[in-house]
């Protein structure tokens, strides 16, 4: 049997429509946000590791004077690339109170460990959830929602918190009630500003 281009050509897109990393293609555009000031309750964290310990967002922010949360699903292109951006920012900053914590969404180990490998992370990667059906069930997904971020699978996200910002521990009681979200790319310049002035005027130890 003959297949023709045409025939052809049509089953390639099947194809691709039909993969399961299909909603990666489609949201691939660069989305670059702003940082914005939000005023939401912000819970700690408590998630696996890749290596399977547990880690505590309050207890990693201890001794830091900003800290990055970073939400990102290993397949995503917007992910991958912006992660560079994370990583500079970490490298340079780090030593003066910067710390940052990648949260992993939707992504198997296989997915996650090419992208940590890829960036070159020497920073905490936390695990929410490898499944893909669990979209708005996630925590992920609930922060997204409160500040109104309408893509699908909203990789990356970030929200950052300020140490001042952060709230005596207690029972039923939110990180933090003040953040600041990113609801797409981050944008190098603007977060190098940002950066350096909240650590310019967090107190000295």
């Amino acid at each position: 049997m003959i297949i023709s281009r045409r025939t052809l050509l049509l089953f390639i897109l099947a194809a691709i429509v039909l993969s399961p990393h299909s909603s990666m293609l489609a949201g691939s555009d660069p989305e670059p946000a702003p940082i914005v000031e939000r005023q939401i309750d912000f819970y700690d964290l408590l998630l696996p590791q890749t290596d399977g310990a547990r880690l505590s967002l309050r207890q990693y922010s201890s001794g830091k004077q900003l800290v990055i949360v970073s939400f990102i699903a290993g397949w995503c292109k917007n992910s991958n690339e912006n992660g560079h951006v994370v990583k500079r920012l970490y490298d340079k900053y780090r030593d003066r109170g910067l710390g940052v914590v990648a949260v992993a969404e939707y992504s198997d180990e296989q997915e996650m460990e090419e992208h940590i490998n890829r960036i070159g992370i020497n920073y905490p990667v936390m695990i929410e959830t490898d499944d893909r059906g669990a979209r708005k069930k996630s925590i992920h997904f609930k922060y997204r929602q409160m500040v109104g971020d309408k893509r699908k699978w909203g990789t990356p996200f970030y929200i950052i918190l300020d140490a001042r910002d952060i709230l005596p521990a207690g029972v039923n009681q939110p990180l933090a009630r003040r953040v600041h979200t990113v609801a797409g790319e981050i944008i190098e310049s603007e977060a190098e500003q940002f950066i350096s002035s909240r650590l310019a005027a967090a107190p000295s130890k």
